[in-house]
């Protein structure tokens, strides 16, 4: 790896060791000192040691009382920062390092405190030395809320607030005095107006925020040309997944590099691919760097969800931390068979529909016919009233005719009515092949009619040359027994696989895809920092069951 093309986290590596751990943590601790340091000067601000000084006008007034009236606000904007400086923020660092040494002047010349400016002027070097690890490019006025933050500065103002009258009422005018005097009084009042400063650019920050993140709710959708390219990479990737058709369900946005590209879509904090890649196998790198690089700007945390086990190298080079999420049932169709022991109630339920059910397998090839859709609806329809009533996204396909008709379709008929379909996808090369969506009428539909469509869809893809086919994931399995060496989130993730099964059928879910004796191939999540994974793991659940972009 040439100098030129190493990122601040592979230069890290190269370092003295102090100088690693100090940019592998610096922000978090910053982060945390920032906080701390803006929480204190706001308590100490509401808590004035100063001489009082008799009969200034309102003009000489302002003046006494500027210095605590910029420290109020300089409290709140470093405990604010702390969201950039966690996010490794460029500008977030810059305000930071000059605020640090104003607060070092303020705590020394103002009030003579030894103690704070000592600490402060530490944080300021440190944060100097640490420059480098502050390397993402972002405005200020781009940093998306974060909710424990804003928690965090209302708990202080709370301190404050209770500090300030604590003050007040040890001065004797305080029992007299009305409510207003806390703001207007030239004595009682000087916490009061310091605090009202610091609570004006708080409601600033707080307005910003609200109106951006209403304004950057969503990435901007894919424009027709970014289609068009996205579907010359599929047809002419190496390797590429069937999955790849997810591109067009129309939740995603791309990210485009030399030769590849990845499908995203914003979910919570974070900018989150659909799985790897997409196009030459030695631009997937380009293409991950081209990810982060866009959440960056966004002040968002880039995510790789299903990543296969060939894309680990290129994360963990890209300083992604990995767990893994669960395996997905790959069937080699060279050997696949319903012949033996083993599939004796494939058999028996292959020959009960067709012999005496009367049931019809059927899979058409797009372009489909209008009246195609027309007989699938209904079977949608009381599927998804039986489910919940809503489509899921990003990680799965939606009954939308414009997408499916990119799709080979299968369907069962019984009495000549369509009572179960599924949409499959298949490679540019004809390879590979996946399930999607697979619906059935609940009512009409007689018990073991899913094992008879996969069955049906297996014989489909093994008589026309395809290699393998992908029954999709089951989430959590696979994950590390050996609970001395797993990582918390695999410990957790196990144990949710083990007692979750009333909430989700994980187990059942493996139990059903087994009986089709599949290799279980892994699939991972990816994300910068081991603490943010079960976030991140939650804002893909919201992404994928909460309401599809229109």
């Amino acid at each position: 790896m040439t100098q030129a093309t190493r990122g601040p986290a592979e230069e890290a590596r190269g370092e003295p060791e102090w100088r690693a751990r100090l940019f592998e943590s610096a922000p978090l601790l910053f982060a945390a000192l920032a906080f701390g340091a803006g929480a204190f000067t706001l308590i100490a601000v509401a808590t004035p040691a100063l001489q009082h000084v008799r009969g200034l006008g309102t003009l000489e007034r302002l003046v006494e009382e500027l210095p605590e009236l910029s420290a109020s606000v300089a409290g709140v904007v470093l405990m604010g920062l702390a969201t950039g400086l966690r996010r490794r923020v460029d500008a977030a660092w810059a305000a930071t390092t000059a605020l640090m040494a104003v607060v070092c002047i303020y705590a020394a010349l103002r009030h003579g405190h030894v103690l704070a400016a000592s600490a402060s002027g530490v944080v300021t070097l440190l944060l100097l030395l640490s420059r480098r690890a502050f390397y993402r490019h972002s405005r200020l006025m781009d940093l998306l809320p974060d909710s424990r933050v804003a928690l965090g500065i209302a708990v202080m103002f709370s301190l404050a607030l209770m500090g300030a009258l604590l003050w007040a009422g040890d001065r004797a005018e305080f029992a007299s005095a009305p409510w207003w005097a806390l703001l207007t009084d030239g004595r009682l009042g000087r916490p009061g107006r310091a605090l009202a400063a610091g609570a004006a650019i708080a409601l600033v920050i707080a307005a910003q925020w609200y109106l951006l993140s209403r304004a950057r709710g969503k990435l901007a959708p894919a424009a027709s040309e970014e289609f068009a390219r996205a579907e010359a990479m599929i047809a002419t990737a190496e390797q590429a997944p069937p999955d790849a058709q997810l591109a067009f369900t129309g939740d995603k946005s791309f990210v485009f590099a030399d030769g590849a590209f990845v499908m995203s879509a914003r979910g919570g904090s974070s900018l989150i691919a659909m799985g790897p890649p997409v196009g030459k196998r030695e631009a997937w790198r380009a293409a991950l760097i081209a990810l982060r690089a866009k959440a960056e700007d966004m002040s968002l945390r880039p995510v790789v969800y299903a990543a296969p086990p060939d894309l680990l190298p290129e994360l963990i080079e890209l300083g992604f931390r990995v767990e893994k999420i669960g395996e997905n049932a790959v069937v080699e169709l060279a050997s696949f068979t319903l012949t033996g022991s083993a599939m004796s109630k494939l058999r028996s339920a292959r020959r009960r529909f067709v012999e005496r059910e009367g049931a019809v397998f059927e899979l058409e090839r797009p372009p489909h016919e209008p009246h195609v859709f027309d007989q699938l609806r209904p079977v949608s329809d009381v599927w998804l009233a039986a489910h919940g009533g809503r489509e899921k996204a990003f990680s799965l396909g939606a009954f939308d005719p414009p997408y499916l008709s990119r799709c080979a379709i299968a369907t069962v008929r019984m009495g000549g009515r369509v009572i179960a379909f599924a949409n499959i996808w298949v490679t540019a090369d004809g390879k590979r092949g996946a399930l999607d969506l697979m619906r059935f009428d609940p009512e009409a539909a007689p018990n073991g009619l899913m094992d008879f469509l996969f069955v049906e869809i297996l014989l489909w893809a093994q008589a026309h040359g395809l290699a393998t086919f992908d029954l999709g994931m089951a989430p959590l399995a696979g994950l590390a027994e050996e609970k001395k060496y797993a990582s918390l989130f695999a410990r957790v993730g196990r144990l949710v696989h083990e007692r979750g099964e009333q909430f989700y059928g994980f187990q059942g879910l493996r139990a059903f895809k087994d009986k089709f004796h599949p290799r279980w191939e892994p699939r991972y999540i990816a994300a910068p920092g081991a603490w943010t994974l079960p976030i991140v793991l939650a804002e893909v659940a919201v992404l994928t069951n909460g309401p599809r972009a229109e």
